[in-house]
C-alpha cells in the first residue's frame, strides 16, 4: 500500500476518535474508550517494537502485527473491566505526554529512553486517576486533551505534514518534527482541547461521575463482569 494511504488511514482514525473524545469524552466514555484503547494500543505496540529492536516505526510487518495485537487486547480489556478502564485512560495520556516531553527536550523520544520516560508518565497519571477515583472533571480533562492532540495529529497525517515514522514520539511529541509552522499544530490542539473542555462541561452539568455499576457491560453475566 502507498505510504501516504497508510498514513491517511491512521490519520482519519485518529481524527474521528480524537474529535469524539474532545466533545463527547465523558458522555460517550463507555463507547469511545475501547476505540481509543485500540488506537493508543496500536501506536504503543508499534512504538515498543521500535524502542526494543531499533526498527523504524511501522517500517516492518512485526511493528504492524504487534501494534494491531496490542490494540485489540487493550480494546477488549477496556470494554470488559472497569478497573482496567480506570487505569488505562490516565496511563494512555501519561505515556503520550511523557514520550512527547522527552521529544520536545531534544532526546528524540522514539527510542528506549523515550519508551521508559513514557512508562513513567503513564504510572504517574494513572496513579492520580486512581487516587482521585476518576471524577467527572478528570475524565473531561483527559479525554479533551488526549482527543485534541490525536485529532490534530490525524489531520497532519492526512495533509502529509506528518509521516507515520514521526508518530514514534506519540501525538504530543510528533509536532516537534514538523518544520513548517510547527508551532501552529500544537497551538491548534491546545485551543481544541479548551473548546472541548468547555463544551463537555456545559453538556454534562448534571451528570455524575462514571462508577463501576454504570460501566459494566449489561450483556455480560454478573460472574463475568469486571471487578
Amino acid at each position: 500500500m502507498d505510504p501516504w494511504l497508510q498514513a491517511a488511514a491512521i490519520g482519519l482514525l485518529g481524527l474521528l476518535v480524537g474529535l469524539g473524545f474532545v466533545f463527547y469524552g465523558f458522555g460517550l466514555f463507555l463507547i469511545l474508550l475501547p476505540i481509543w484503547a485500540f488506537f493508543f494500543g496500536f501506536l504503543f505496540g508499534a512504538g515498543a517494537v521500535t524502542a526494543l529492536f531499533g526498527d523504524g516505526f511501522l517500517s516492518t510487518a512485526t511493528g504492524w502485527v504487534i501494534g494491531f495485537g496490542v490494540g485489540v487486547l487493550f480494546a477488549i480489556l477496556s470494554y470488559l473491566f472497569y478497573w482496567f478502564a480506570v487505569v488505562f485512560i490516565g496511563a494512555s495520556v501519561g505515556y503520550t505526554m511523557g514520550l512527547g516531553l522527552l521529544a520536545w527536550l531534544g532526546n528524540g523520544g522514539g527510542n528506549l529512553a523515550g519508551f521508559i520516560f513514557g512508562l513513567v508518565g503513564a504510572l504517574i497519571v494513572a496513579g492520580i486517576v486512581v487516587v482521585l477515583r476518576v471524577p467527572k472533571y478528570l475524565i473531561i480533562l483527559l479525554t479533551a486533551v488526549a482527543g485534541a492532540f490525536a485529532a490534530v495529529a490525524g489531520l497532519a497525517l492526512i495533509f502529509n505534514r506528518l509521516t507515520l515514522a514521526q508518530l514514534d514520539t506519540g501525538s504530543f511529541g510528533a509536532f516537534h518534527a514538523v518544520q513548517d509552522l510547527n508551532w501552529i499544530w500544537p497551538l491548534a490542539a491546545v485551543v481544541l482541547a479548551v473548546v472541548g473542555i468547555v463544551y463537555q462541561m456545559r453538556m454534562t452539568a448534571l451528570s455524575e461521575a462514571i462508577m463501576e455499576d454504570s460501566y459494566r457491560n449489561p450483556g455480560m453475566p454478573s460472574s463475568a463482569r469486571g471487578v
